[in-house]
């Protein structure tokens, strides 16, 4: 028998595969969001939705429909997922991005408190260390490497994630709320929200043989990890047993530090007539230090970015030939 898990954001990019993922394990998933998955993500998920019990309600307004979910479903444990995470819009609605963030962590683990649930994960970012493009060290950044530093600033996003890490930590050290964070660098995969899509785009445009152009930041270096490798760490994270824990924040990075640049290449090594051109530019990011995921939660990612595009260009060809292609 499995346990009942509570996802919020379960029609996005990372919660829905980690809904899925858990519902083929023979959980049971009920999935809080906004609204149901866009057409790639229902493709994604449609041999497990009709065993998924689906909310429609705002994590960051309506704590009564979170508490109802979970005592009527008898949920154990929560992957916290639901996030704003469009850059620009955050940028021009602060207001908005905080009001999200830090009201879906506080809700979450206000139930939590209420109704004893057990382990929560949160899906966190490596932008929550200040550091991470500011400093110029060439260091892989661990767990404990500063999220706030007064002599810099940081955007809505960012600074939402930190606090709302904050509030997390503040409910496992005084509530006894089990709370844990899994911390991403650039998670990619089919599924992915047009706006924050970027090597979805480059590989997507390569199969339709459309042009592509990366306006900005095509020579900037970061970590990229691939959807199926972060389910595994998030689900590890959720298992995990307490006792093997000696802290409560983890890194889950990808194998690859490439820019732009370096992925058009390698989608040009599958498919050498796509139309891909990526404009010089950008800030390398820290690389992500994921030591403490391998040796706590027995994680290690698996889908380098070769294999990663191999693997994406034949989910993006069978998702053409399905219904849910329009």
């Amino acid at each position: 028998m499995g346990r009942t898990y509570l996802v919020t954001g379960g029609s996005g990019l990372i919660g829905g595969y980690v809904a899925r993922a858990l519902v083929e394990r023979g959980d049971k998933v009920v999935v809080f969001d906004i609204r149901p998955p866009n057409p790639k993500m229902r493709w994604v998920l449609e041999n497990v939705w009709d065993k998924v019990v689906f909310v429609e309600g705002s994590v960051s307004d309506d704590l009564p429909s979170i508490l109802k979910a979970c005592k009527d479903n008898g949920v154990e444990r929560v992957f916290h997922a639901a996030a704003l995470f469009r850059g620009q819009y955050e940028l021009e609605h602060p207001y908005y991005s905080f009001h999200v963030t830090l009201g879906g962590m506080l809700n979450i683990c206000e139930a939590a408190r209420l109704l004893g649930l057990g382990r929560i994960v949160f899906a966190g970012t490596n932008v929550e260390y200040i550091h991470l493009l500011q400093d110029k060290t060439p260091a892989p950044l661990v767990e404990t490497d500063a999220m706030f530093d007064p002599t810099i600033g940081a955007v809505p996003y960012a600074a939402s994630k930190m606090a709302a890490s904050i509030i997390g930590m503040c409910y496992w050290q005084t509530q006894g709320v089990d709370w844990v964070s899994t911390r991403y660098t650039r998670v990619w995969g089919f599924g992915a929200k047009a706006e924050t899509s970027r090597t979805e785009l480059i590989v997507e445009n390569a199969v339709d043989g459309v042009p592509t152009v990366i306006e900005r930041e095509g020579d900037q270096k970061r970590n990229h990890c691939y959807i199926k490798d972060l389910v595994k760490g998030v689900l590890q994270a959720l298992d995990v047993d307490g006792s093997r824990l000696r802290q409560r924040v983890f890194n889950l990075g990808g194998p690859d530090e490439l820019s732009d640049r370096e992925i058009a290449e390698i989608v040009k090594e599958y498919l050498p007539n796509a139309p891909i051109e990526v404009r010089a530019g950008g800030v390398d990011r820290r690389p992500i230090d994921s030591t403490a995921a391998r040796e706590q939660l027995g994680w290690k990612p698996e889908w380098d970015m070769r294999k990663a595009v191999e693997d994406y260009i034949s989910t993006y060809i069978m998702f053409k030939k399905s219904s849910y292609a329009g």
